[in-house]
């Protein structure tokens, strides 16, 4: 067991909080496009701007306020020569540029907000211009407002977790779209279960090896939202809201799978293939009579929930990699 499985009791992280939640506030009060946003997320699909941001760019000179609420350097947090990525390890908040060239100011000098398209983003609001970074490329950006010092941007991301847009290579859209029509058309019932196993482990090789492994995990598990939201009628209705806005699906929290006992082992080895690393495990007790290994992809950021029965004796072995 890693020490990322054993790191199961999260702390508080109010001083965190706080700061993100004071330089937000900030921002808010600068940008009065920011402001009628926040205020159309709550009121319309009831969720809060802080679940859409994707980091803040603040001035260097705030690194030690940031250092003593608990974050650190971003090793994953590719940036421009002028930044510095931080994140806290211990937190759900968004990630912090921090920019020599930025001077200081009452509030950051950019929010960026994570939306599932762009395009979908700037139609929904009618905006103009050409965002920086390729169609279906790793990281695009386009700047939305800019009052007072204060900029708004959203992003999209595919499998990446840096900063920096990057140059399409020779024949990566024709992957992407092949990959993602192969993942959508697979078949999702099988006589055997080992068997569906099998060729869904096989299909997922096929996937990393065609365009990578960050990229594979984004292309399965936008097809997986796909899907679960055909079936779900409240996913539907809260879809529709959260799109109106032109947001898509870029505020989820975790994804749940649920699983046998007999194919757990099966169900880890195939996230495992798309870059899922071990968290936390827990059982819910004798008499709920299940238990959950935590999953999380870093560079996606992705969470997985994977929930199984557990007879009591089982929870005393390592039930994510023993049958």
């Amino acid at each position: 067991m890693t020490a990322a499985e054993k790191h199961f009791d999260w702390p508080l992280c109010h001083d965190a909080e706080n700061l993100i939640l004071a330089r937000l506030d900030a921002f808010i009060a600068r940008n009065g496009f920011a402001k009628r946003l926040a205020e159309r997320m709550r009121d319309e699909t009831g969720t809060l701007f802080i679940d859409w941001v994707d980091h803040l760019v603040v001035s260097a000179s705030e690194e030690p306020a940031w250092r003593k609420a608990g974050f650190v350097e971003d090793p994953l947090g590719e940036t421009p020569r002028t930044r510095r990525t931080l994140w806290h390890p211990e937190a759900m908040l968004p990630r912090v540029l921090l920019d020599s060239d930025v001077g200081q100011s009452p509030g950051p000098a950019e929010v960026a907000l994570h939306v599932e398209s762009v395009l979908s983003f700037m139609a929904a609001h009618r905006l103009t211009g050409e965002p920086v970074g390729a169609p279906l490329s790793r990281f695009r950006r386009v700047t939305v407002a800019e009052e007072h010092d204060a900029r708004l941007t959203v992003v999209e991301r595919r499998g990446y977790r840096g900063y920096v847009p990057a140059q399409r290579e020779p024949g990566q859209v024709e992957a992407i779209l092949r990959a993602a029509e192969l993942w959508r058309a697979r078949p999702r019932t099988f006589a055997d279960d080992a068997d569906g196993y099998r060729q869904t482990v096989a299909l997922i090789d096929q996937l990393v090896e065609l365009i990578g492994r960050d990229l594979a995990c984004h292309v399965v598990f936008a097809a997986e939202r796909d899907y679960w939201q055909g079936r779900n009628h409240a996913a539907q209705v809260q879809h529709a809201r959260q799109q109106r806005l032109g947001l898509g699906w870029a505020n989820h929290d975790h994804h749940t799978f649920r699983s046998s006992r007999r194919h757990f082992v099966d169900l880890m080895r195939a996230l495992e293939r798309l870059g899922f690393e071990r968290r936390e495990r827990y059982y819910t007790g004798a008499q709920a009579g299940w238990g959950a290994q935590i999953c999380e992809q870093p560079v996606e950021g992705l969470v997985a929930f994977c929930d199984v029965d557990l007879e009591p004796e089982e929870t005393e072995c390592d039930f994510s990699r023993e049958v």
